[in-house]
């Protein structure tokens, strides 16, 4: 059995987790990142097509760990955000108060991870082991111990970045809040006809929202992405069509917005779930990113609310008085990340229900409510800086 010795373990190579690994590794904390899978070399990794929308406050912080400058090229800005209900007759237009901000960048998946991951191994201290399949946890005073079939891994604390299925959780066995929608997501890469001029879409039809986010495009291909929560036998009946039948439907949809549909690149469809934990800390372990929350996607926030957990943990590793991994550290980080995950798996959750009521009185109140916020520009800059993170 071997056994290696690191400050920070951090098991979960996805990008929260990898953002995690990099804040820390510039505060020169000796770090290990550990994963069952390489999801970058893995079969799966280039029929992925998902994009994160960064919002402006996670650039920021992006940007302070010097990873924006290799980031920026591959995001596509939002400079406007057009919200409709039902029809764009029901309409609020976002846009950042602030000229030289946007409202977020929308960047692919599988590109973010890759330059994440290579600019991870300029850290001569930072350790990835692909293939550690953990099968148990000990966490006691002084440290946490992970072991796997061959290894054991010692560490002042072990950030959970394992997802929503975290294997740690169920092993150390902290309690999950977890709501089901009974409904999916389809996500819709594809190319079309007209140019989306940096402004991202949400449409909310009475079967769920369905959003649009430009990705980065040439000057003669325009390429974007449909995130459209629905019921899921309809969506999987969609999805087994033929692409002609799929781009037809989605353009009786989207039409007037993206133009003729010219190509469907990829489609995939995720259960779609929110989930909150009893507490974010054990002894020694912290949760970030979906490990510890998920939320509705309706707004757009879930991956920024992971890194809002991995600033929280940067700025208390910061501190040099309080040792990471300390039962004060611990508690110090729940009370800063605990509260706006919860705040926002409420917020998502009441407002997908808002938006789902289909009775006509609730709507005609709806419709007033959309009037009164599009007509108030400073009740506008708040909701968008909220957004935003700033």
């Amino acid at each position: 059995m071997k056994e290696l010795n690191t400050d920070v373990l951090i098991v979960g190579s996805g990008l929260v987790g990898l953002v995690a690994a990099h804040s820390l590794s510039r505060l020169k904390y000796k770090v290990t990142l550990v994963d069952k899978k390489n999801l970058i070399n893995s079969a799966n990794s280039f029929k992925d097509t998902r994009t994160v929308a960064v919002s402006e406050g996670s650039k920021f912080f992006l940007d302070n760990l010097s990873l924006w400058q290799f980031l920026e090229h591959y995001a596509e800005p939002i400079k406007n955000i057009n919200v409709y209900d039902r029809s764009s007759c029901n309409k609020i237009i976002f846009n950042n108060p602030s000229k030289n901000k946007k409202l977020g960048y929308v960047i692919e998946n599988k590109i973010f991870s890759k330059i994440l991951i290579n600019q991870l191994k300029k850290f001569k201290h930072t350790k990835t082991h692909y293939g550690f399949n953990l099968i148990d946890v000990e966490l006691n005073n002084r440290n946490s111990r992970a072991f796997s079939n061959d290894t054991i891994i010692n560490a002042k604390i072990i950030i959970a970045a394992d997802g929503k299925n975290s294997q740690i959780k169920k092993i150390v066995g902290n309690k999950t809040f977890k709501k089901n929608y009974n409904e999916s997501a389809l996500v819709l890469n594809f190319t079309h006809e007209k140019k989306l001029n940096n402004t991202a879409y949400e449409i909310f039809y009475k079967t769920g929202p369905l959003a649009i986010l430009p990705m980065k495009s040439s000057k003669e291909v325009f390429q974007s992405t449909v995130i459209w929560s629905n019921d899921n036998t309809f969506l999987k009946k969609l999805t087994s069509l033929e692409d002609f039948f799929i781009k037809s439907f989605m353009e009786e949809k989207i039409e007037n917005i993206v133009g003729k549909i010219n190509k469907i690149n990829s489609h995939q469809i995720f259960p779609l779930s929110a989930h909150i934990n009893d507490s974010f800390t054990n002894k020694r372990l912290i949760y970030v990113g979906d490990a510890a929350h998920s939320i509705h996607p309706i707004a757009g926030q879930g991956w920024n609310l992971g890194v809002n957990d991995v600033k929280n943990l940067y700025e208390l590793s910061k501190n040099t008085v309080i040792e990471i991994g300390s039962d004060m550290f611990c508690q110090m980080y729940n009370n800063k990340s605990y509260h706006k995950a919860f705040q926002l798996f409420q917020i998502t959750d009441k407002l997908n229900s808002h938006f789902l009521n289909t009775n006509n009185i609730y709507r005609s109140l709806s419709n007033v409510g959309f009037g009164f916020i599009e007509k108030n520009q400073s009740l506008k800059n708040k909701i968008t800086n909220y957004a935003m993170g700033v």
